[in-house]
């Protein structure tokens, strides 16, 4: 039996734990009986550990550091992390959301047997930087999208979310995303963009539609919601004395059937999103099981699920990350997808003037993905590759020296450097 050992942010409520969470059920659905699976579990940035993972896979964590060298080792993060711990290696990763990455991840992928990304957008960006300082990649690079759970993602639902009744608009717009770095406009999702947008759009307008805003800085703390809550302010302010539509803001944890809940509201008219990039896009994805508008860019990892003609497709064009919002991963020199904000709350209108329009292409959109991105479906791309796998490993030594680099962890947490205490004299 093939020892395995996956090694991600399972337990964490991020886009990276979930996909991981995608990952090792296909794994041990498609060769639990061939593998003997475990799982290392890893923090993801500031993000808790609240998913409450299933029982028996509590059963496969094992503790670090790690006493022997397993023949399969799955990594899911970015490749900044990635080692070649085992006999065999696979990474797994959404990249980053410029259009390039840093050079150094060329030659953390080059130590992977298997790179494993979930659009089309992710490989290019590794070509684009392999290209830009001419580093062959020579590892292989799969697209598996991720998928939705079509037993929780549903249009057939009652929605009860009570929290919603509160809201005295018949019409929302939603939204979903982190907000992160960056300053007004310049934030890797654009929710400040988004709400200058849809402020500038509505000001002074009778009967105008509501914001919904399901977001969080990085925990889903009191803190975190009044910082939140602040940049809206911030925002709100810069308008002056005008009249402003509503935003809500929807600040915390909900389960998948709780977001299925909130997609499917009869008060959630649609879904926009101003997103400078996504590696995958995942909402977006589970928002077109709705059978409702979105509107949205059709750039980066959306662009794999979301058919143009079926959509509101946002023009824009590439522009330059801003300094407030790089950080390692999103450097200098890389672009992203800035959307033409005019042509945005005239769409937004016109979504709201003639719905059933919309509504009609939506459901094409919802029929696309039924079709194209459910569990099943992917399920069936990862027993292809992982038939190659089988193959690939056929031949490799059944003993190996035990050879272990030192694995960090993911994103750990800067040490907290305290100031000098300083006595106030009387």
């Amino acid at each position: 039996m093939r020892s395995v050992i996956i090694a991600s942010p399972v337990a964490t409520q991020s886009g990276y734990g979930h996909h991981a969470r995608e990952i090792i059920a296909n794994l041990i659905e498609q060769r639990g009986k061939e593998w003997d699976i475990k799982l290392l579990s890893l923090p993801w940035g500031h993000t808790p550990f609240t998913y409450p993972i299933p029982q028996d896979w509590n059963q496969r964590i094992i503790p670090l550091p790690l006493t022997y060298q397993p023949d399969i080792w799955v990594q899911i993060t970015v490749p900044n992390e990635f080692q070649a711990v085992g006999k065999y290696n696979i990474g797994v990763t959404a990249g980053t959301e410029g259009d390039i990455c840093p050079e150094k991840w060329i030659d953390n992928l080059n130590a992977m047997q298997l790179i494993i990304v979930p659009s089309e957008f992710t490989k290019q960006v590794f070509i684009n930087t392999s290209q830009k300082h001419n580093k062959p990649i020579t590892t292989r690079i799969e697209v598996i999208p991720e998928y939705f759970d079509e037993t929780i993602y549903t249009n057939n639902v009652q929605s009860q979310l009570e929290i919603l009744e509160q809201i005295p608009e018949s019409f929302a717009f939603l939204s979903v995303g982190h907000w992160l770095q960056g300053q007004v406009g310049e934030d890797r999702k654009n929710i400040s963009g988004l709400l200058h947008c849809f402020f500038n759009t509505y000001k002074n307008q009778k009967d105008a539609p509501a914001l919904i805003l399901k977001s969080s800085g990085a925990t889903y703390s009191v803190m975190d919601r009044m910082e939140i809550e602040n940049k809206i302010t911030q925002i709100q302010d810069m308008f002056g004395n005008a009249k402003l539509p509503n935003v809500y803001l929807l600040h915390g944890d909900l389960a998948d059937e709780e977001m299925n809940m909130l997609y499917n509201h009869p008060k959630v008219k649609a879904m926009i999103s101003f997103t400078k990039a996504e590696g995958f896009g995942r909402p977006l994805l589970e928002f077109s099981t709705t059978g409702k508008p979105i509107i949205a860019p059709h750039y980066s990892g959306q662009a794999d699920f979301l058919k143009k003609d079926f959509i509101c497709a946002l023009p824009g064009g590439l522009t330059d990350i801003h300094g407030s919002a790089r950080n390692e991963f999103l450097i200098e020199g890389a672009k992203w997808f800035t959307p033409d904000y005019g042509y945005a709350g005239k769409m937004m209108k016109e979504v709201q003037k003639n719905y059933k329009k919309w509504q009609e292409l939506a459901k094409r959109q919802r029929y696309f993905v039924n079709s194209t991105f459910t569990k099943n479906a992917v399920a069936a791309v990862y027993e292809s590759v992982l038939n190659t796998i089988d193959t690939a490993i056929s031949s490799v030594p059944k003993h190996v020296a035990l050879n272990l680099p030192k694995l960090n962890k993911t994103m750990e947490a800067p040490k907290l450097t305290l100031p000098k205490l300083k006595k106030i004299e009387a």
